[in-house]
């Protein structure tokens, strides 16, 4: 018999309390072992989803622990990866699909792609209730030439499409690599830069998380309000399984004193060429240092 691990035993009293909000509060927080084959683990083969049909869709199989994971197989499986659930989100295979979390065992949970994708990237409003003293958050989102001098000669200035979550990419200082991972490369310029547009979201109703999916039978499958061409997912993060880019839907959005645009240049180093003053209306230029 497994020893359970303290998150396991956390999640095992919630379970039996009836706590279903504080048992997917755990499982939103939590790291989980993907079984792999022993093939895949040598790299002999790709990595693929661990899966278990169901009577009504197929379920992608993980497991709280490895020992978990090794009771509910008999020890059959022996090879894991671990993946946070957003981690999960990010690469979610298909929307019809679910997640079946501890299958076979107890407490055992089963969720859909849409519960999987809400759990994996909350709201900004949520974001904003569960930490009250964080302040505004940033978001930012990268301009082609033709959107830059568009932007600077609109006399009221108002931003639409994508932008995301600016802390997601701090750590980013390549612009080859950030234009990459946002699947944005018409964004690099000549010189190898990118222009960012970076500013606080205000009034975080009008950033909406875009759930959904690549046509209705999708958007349905998660619950969502989106339905956009491939390679969007609709799990609220940037269409790229290698990273976990949060990202919003806007439309027509003013933009909030102190917006910027920046360029994060080929040499890794950023430069405020441009804030805006919502009092006087305009973009005030920003002399190099």
């Amino acid at each position: 018999m497994r020893a359970p691990t303290l998150f396991e035993k956390r999640l095992q009293e919630a379970h039996e309390r009836g706590d279903l909000t504080a048992s997917l509060t755990l499982l939103r927080h939590a790291d989980f072992a993907c079984p792999v084959t022993e093939a895949a683990a040598r790299g002999e083969e790709p990595v693929a989803w661990p899966t278990a049909a169901g009577a009504d869709r197929t379920w992608l199989t993980v497991f709280t622990s490895e020992a978990a994971m090794r009771e509910a197989t008999g020890e059959a499986v022996r090879h894991f990866r671990i993946l946070s659930l957003v981690e999960l989100a990010a690469g979610w295979p298909d929307p019809h699909w679910g997640l079946a979390v501890n299958p076979g065992l107890q407490p055992s949970f089963l969720l859909e792609a849409g519960t999987v994708a809400r759990l994996a990237v909350p709201t900004l409003e949520q974001d904003l209730a569960a930490e009250p003293d964080s302040g505004p958050p940033i978001v930012q989102k990268p301009l082609t030439v033709a959107q830059l001098q568009e932007l600077l000669a609109a006399e009221h200035p108002r931003i639409s499409g994508y932008c995301h979550h600016a802390l997601d990419v701090a750590h980013i200082a390549t612009p080859s690599v950030l234009a990459d991972a946002l699947l944005a490369e018409d964004a690099l310029t000549a010189e190898g830069a990118v222009n960012l547009l970076r500013w606080p979201a205000i009034g975080l109703a009008l950033y909406r998380t875009p759930y959904g999916g690549a046509d209705e039978r999708a958007r349905a499958a998660v619950a969502g309000w989106v339905v956009e061409e491939p390679p969007f997912t609709g799990m609220g993060l940037v269409p790229n399984a290698s990273q976990t880019i949060r990202e919003y839907k806007i439309d027509a959005v003013g933009l909030p004193h102190g917006a910027e645009i920046v360029e994060l240049a080929a040499d890794g180093r950023e430069r405020t060429h441009a804030r805006y003053d919502a009092d006087q209306g305009r973009w005030l230029f920003v002399a190099d240092a």
